[in-house]
């Protein structure tokens, strides 16, 4: 019987350029009720080695490191090594050889655009030639943060920062509806928290308290069972489920969304998120929402079907690359990755 676990990925502690300690950042989650967490330091591996690893509560924090090139680009999220790279690989060298190791790799902030605080340049991935990653973020919500700043709204934004979040871009969801054309790419979301000092005029404010960050865009699993409390066995059931693209992801302000379904009925079970099935005539896709909304299921790129409410079934009338987003208010709240109907 399959369930579905829910947790933050993207996470910075004191081991590089974040605020707290990686034991305050675990217990953080668990005070929220996360299932787990997935921190990645900047070119560090140092929690692990100190066997910060594990449960804190009921929340299962794992650890992986954050790699960049020599000319800190190319931001790339590794979990499942036991040390790090060499420092000066290129992509092209860091990526395949965290694949040979058996880890699994997540590109970063893909399409990240920002230039209002030029301290703070844009992360892009530049290097699509290069195969052997898992999965990306769909969306990151530093990069949105970011991308949105501007004079005239800083103290809004500062105050209220999960107010800015309205969507993964157009272009992002593009990107990775034409890399499962190709392959199985799983699309994650991340917070990219570090919760920074910072200083407005008199104010002194956090940018992204982690507690604020893990209330906004959460990824969901589904496992094939409980989460085992055993801790090599559990970051196994995590990963598996990311290689496997059976995630969905959701944006936490507009609802809990973790007893959202959507699955595909055919005529001797489901396909689950993440699912392959050959095509056969009487498939529907069925759609379960904890709260009313506007959903649109994707086939190939393309708007396949609209609904409005809590509850749908909508035919399957061809193959193809299917996804369901939800909205609420027109803001994004559900993304899930792709069944796949050949």
């Amino acid at each position: 019987m399959s369930e579905v676990i829910t947790g933050c990925i993207h996470i910075h502690t004191t081991f590089s350029d974040g605020n707290k300690s990686f034991e305050e950042v675990a217990h953080i989650a668990d005070d929220v009720g996360l299932d787990f967490i997935m921190v990645s330091d900047h070119m560090t591996l140092q929690p692990l080695q100190e066997g910060k690893e594990g449960y804190y509560g009921n929340t299962l924090a794992i650890i992986g490191y954050e790699i960049h090139d020599p000319n800190n680009k190319n931001h790339y999220l590794v979990f499942g090594l036991n040390n790090i790279l060499n420092p000066r690989l290129p992509a092209s060298e860091y990526v395949p050889q965290a694949a040979e190791k058996g880890a699994v790799g997540i590109i970063a902030h893909p399409d990240e655009i920002r230039n209002y605080i030029h301290k703070y340049p844009s992360y892009p991935w530049t290097e699509w030639g290069v195969g052997g990653f898992n999965g990306i973020e769909i969306w990151n919500h530093m990069s949105e943060w970011m991308e949105r700043l501007r004079r005239f709204n800083k103290l809004k934004m500062f105050i209220f920062p999960r107010r800015s979040l309205q969507s993964p871009t157009k272009r992002i969801l593009r990107k990775w509806d034409e890399l499962n054309m190709k392959g199985k790419i799983a699309g994650v979301g991340s917070v990219d928290v570090h919760a920074f000092p910072y200083k407005l005029g008199p104010l002194r404010l956090v940018v992204f308290p982690y507690k604020v960050q893990f209330k906004s865009i959460r990824t969901h699993l589904i496992i094939e069972r409980e989460l085992s409390k055993d801790i090599k066995t559990a970051k196994g059931q995590i990963l598996g489920a990311i290689r496997d693209c059976r995630v969905f992801i959701s944006n936490y302000r507009w609802g809990d969304a973790s007893r959202f379904n959507a699955e595909i009925l055919t005529k001797d079970g489901v396909v689950q998120i993440g699912g392959e099935k050959t095509f056969e005539e009487g498939y529907r896709m069925q759609v379960k929402i904890p709260k009313d909304s506007q959903a649109a299921i994707i086939r190939n790129g393309k708007v396949y079907a609209r609904f409005n409410g809590k509850k749908a079934e909508i035919p399957i009338s061809a193959p193809g690359l299917y996804r369901v987003e939800v909205k609420r208010s027109g803001k994004g709240w559900i993304y899930t990755n792709h069944f796949k109907i050949i």
